[in-house]
């Protein structure tokens, strides 16, 4: 017996979509059968991901503002009449040491895109998924959030620490009405600003993790796919940990 992932009719959003993880996930959404809507603040990039899996036109949303999430929304649910599954995927990293690294104003920032804007994204769209009494939340939070960062900045962690808190409380609200939420927490994933990161001294973290390479955009997809999907009906409140065992609790 073969099992496969089919999410023909269901309707997706993934915001931070423009490229790496979050375009990843939209295009293995898309393949697995999902009308997926996509946004970003990165316009260009995420036209050239709505183009690649040929759905619906692209958003740009500024997660930063709750003006254009509230747009975000309507639009979907105007274009899409309704949500099934929502990936919020849509964050700033940011990279520094110390608690002088930054200044209160990219606090703010950081904070307001990561964790204020997972939380506004989920507040448009989860009064329509209890309405359908259905529906898949995934929301991103880091490995960054169990040790404390890595090379990522106080401020990045923190928000990231915050959407592990923010899963646990809205799951419970939300499981009554058959809607699971989960988060993942990637370790080290070779996307655009990780890549830039560590570009020279990617062989300093092989030893650090078990499976002896670095992640790539498509590892976490699959598992963003996985949760949407009707193999993970019963799961709800986790965080999955996609880290290539650099991390194990």
């Amino acid at each position: 017996m073969t099992i496969e992932i089919d999410l023909t009719g269901k309707n997706a959003l993934v915001t931070g979509a423009a490229r790496g993880i979050g375009r990843a996930s939209a295009i293995l959404l898309a393949k697995a059968g999902a009308d997926v809507a996509v946004s970003d603040i990165l316009y260009e990039g995420v036209q050239e991901t709505a183009e690649a899996i040929g759905g619906r036109p692209a958003i740009r949303c500024d997660l930063g503002d709750p003006d254009q999430i509230t747009g975000m929304c309507d639009r979907v649910l105007a274009e899409l009449g309704g949500v099934d599954i929502l990936v919020n995927c849509g964050a700033i990293v940011a990279y520094g040491r110390g608690i002088g690294a930054f200044e209160p104003d990219e606090w703010d920032r950081v904070l307001d895109v990561n964790l204020r804007g997972t939380y506004l994204t989920c507040r448009g769209l989860v009064e329509n998924m209890k309405q359908r009494r259905d529906g898949r939340i995934i929301n991103f939070s880091s490995l960054a959030a169990h040790v404390g960062g890595i090379e990522t900045a106080m401020h990045y962690v923190a928000s990231k620490a915050g959407i592990i808190g923010f899963t646990r409380s809205l799951a419970k609200e939300c499981g009554p009405f058959g809607i699971t939420v989960n988060a993942l927490a990637p370790g080290v994933i070779l996307t655009p600003p990780v890549r830039k990161q560590v570009a020279g001294r990617e062989a300093d973290y092989i030893p650090t993790i078990p499976l002896r390479r670095l992640g790539e955009s498509r590892d976490v997809a699959n598992v963003v796919v996985f949760l949407a999907s009707p193999l993970a009906s019963y799961l709800t409140g986790l965080v999955v940990d996609v880290n290539g065992g650099q991390f194990m609790k």
